[in-house]
Formats: structure tokens, sequence, C-alpha cells
């Protein structure tokens, strides 16, 4: 059998035998793929719910380290692109803890969703927390030497900030350029210290300090159960999305009216959408999925306006609110 193979189909085995140890080897890149769009498996106890026929889309991505085949895939397909590795792996955070922190973010994320979903139609519910934890520090982040890892931040201006989700509120009350400062807990001593307030990485005109966050021991206290099956999907960008679907399923009346909805953006617990990274690749995930209907942070917008066309529109909202308006008006033409 194999005396009837070509030797040029052996020749090219040989070769693509040989380069794929080289092709394995990592680079010190990251590369983002669009990824596969989600519709939420939701759990609801402790009140009536329902089904609609439509879709509400979370939008993922694909992050992974590129390797050298992944490399050239991406210098070869305009929908991967390449970011270097310290953009998306602050220095003394290894992978694995990136993606802790990732699925860490997704579940404060969900319980936030559900808070604003369940605000909007009028339920009672508590938030606790116990402050904003340092678990990475972004290269050349101005607080590089002020913050530490481990360290609990408290405040901001005095402000008393309890969660992620309430410092990101707080901090987009500032401007770019600010000074403020920052009230941290460090190995059980209170401290402050002084930062200017820089533009973040991936989102244009976005206030940052410039480290990675979690919230320890987040805690909601909901008047009904609540579960969202998120899977292996982390990051914080699917707040909106999971807001939309568990809305949904605790009205009567669907609001996609059966048209497939797409989305992205992360929720704050006030109801303000936030911007997301990989957006390029989120939308054309959707357009690929078919979404008629695609939303995004106003702040994401100018980078996919190229993107629409007679078959897609594609809206920014800046609230869960005008997101669910925005739903209404399409849905219902």
């Amino acid at each position: 059998m194999f005396k009837k193979v070509p030797k040029t189909v052996w020749s090219l085995i040989i070769v693509v035998a040989s380069i794929m140890p080289f092709g394995l080897m990592k680079t010190d890149y990251y590369f983002m793929a669009p990824g596969p769009p989600y519709q939420w498996d939701i759990k609801i106890e402790g009140t009536e719910f329902y089904d609609y026929e439509g879709n509400l889309y979370q939008l993922t991505v694909r992050r992974d380290e590129a390797n050298y085949f992944t490399y050239i895939w991406a210098k070869v397909d305009n929908s991967v692109d390449l970011y270097s590795r310290e953009v998306i792996l602050p220095k003394g955070v290894t992978p694995q803890e990136l993606s802790e922190i990732s699925m860490q973010n997704m579940k404060t994320s969900e319980n936030v969703a559900i808070a604003v979903a369940l605000n909007s139609l009028d339920y009672e519910i508590e938030t606790q927390g116990d402050g904003v934890l340092v678990v990475g520090i972004l290269e050349d982040s101005p607080v590089a030497g002020k913050l530490l890892k481990e360290d609990l931040i408290t405040s901001i201006n005095n402000e008393e900030i309890k969660s992620t989700t309430e410092f990101i509120a707080l901090l987009r009350t500032y401007e770019i350029g600010d000074i403020v400062s920052i009230g941290i807990i460090r190995e059980g001593i209170k401290k402050s210290i002084e930062t200017k307030l820089i533009e973040h990485i991936d989102y244009e005109n976005e206030p940052m300090v410039g480290f990675l966050a979690s919230t320890p021991n987040q805690r909601f206290v909901f008047p009904i159960s609540i579960d969202i099956d998120t899977g292996n999907v982390g990051g914080p960008s699917a707040g909106l999305m999971m807001a939309l679907n568990v809305y949904n399923s605790l009205i009567e009346n669907d609001i996609t009216n059966g048209i497939k909805v797409a989305g992205t953006g992360t929720i704050e617990i006030d109801g303000s959408v936030g911007p997301v990274g990989g957006v390029k690749q989120k939308v054309i995930a959707a357009k690929n999925a078919g979404a008629s209907l695609i939303l995004v942070p106003t702040a994401n917008f100018n980078d996919i306006k190229s993107y629409i066309d007679d078959d897609t529109n594609i809206i920014p909202v800046d609230t869960f609110k005008q997101a669910l308006e925005v739903i209404f008006e399409y849905s219902s033409r």
C-alpha cells in the first residue's frame, strides 16, 4: 500500500513533520480570533420564568499564546490579531493565574448581571465585598512600585469601594490625567498612594490605573435563585448579554420577537455598559452567526463602524436600559 504513495507526497509529509516542532514553539505574542456565540442556559427557581424564540447571543473571542503556526495564521487572516505578551500578561502573572482571574471575573460579571436585571424589575438585592485585590501590575504602569500584588484597595479619594464593579464605576467619573488618592491595606496596615490616571491600553478615552484586580468574597443576596451556565467562557465582557438574557427570562413578552440579537459589553451595578477587548472579532462572529442586530459599547463603536452593512445593524449603547430600548425598537419593526 505504501509503495503507491507518490514520492512528492512523502516529501511533503516529511517536510511538515520536520517543521512541526518549530511551529508549535511559543512566540512573544498572544492571538485573538472570533469565538463561538453563546446562548446562555439559565436556571431560575423561586419565581415564574419564560422561554423565548429569539436569540440573545453573547459574543466571545479565542485568546491564547501564539505559536509560530498561529502567528502566521494571524498575518494572513484579517479576523485574527496579535498582541505582545506584556499587553495581555502583566509582569508577575502566569498564564494559569490569568486564566483563573478571567474565570473569577466571569463569575463576578454573572452576579452583577443578575443584579442589574433584577434591579430593573424592582427586585430588592444586597451586595457585599471586601474591596479590590491587586493581582498584577501592568508594564509601565504609573503605580508600578506604589501598588504591590496582594494590596487590598478600599477607597478612591476617600470614597469607599467594596468591589471591582464599584471601583470601575467610580473611576469612570474621573478623567484621564486626573490625580487620585487610592486607599489600600497592605499586610494589615492602612496606607494611601497618589497616582495619575492613564488611558486604558485597550479602550480609547477610558481611564485606568494600570493593574489587574479581583474582588475577594464578593457576595450578592438575591430574592430568587438564578444560575447561568457560563461553561469555559471567562472575562467580564459577557455582562450586558447575561443581564438581557436574565431579564428576558423573567418577563412574559419576548423582547427579541424571534430575531437574532448578539452583543458584548461589561456591566456595572449601576447598569452602565463598559468597553471590551476583541470587539472586531466579536462583531465578525456575530455576522457569521446571522445576527441582524449587534449591540456594542459606545466606547468601542468607532472600531467596528466599517462592518455595518445592509444585513447588519450595529448599535452603540451606554446602559442596560438603552440596550433594552434598542432591542424593543428594532424587534417591533
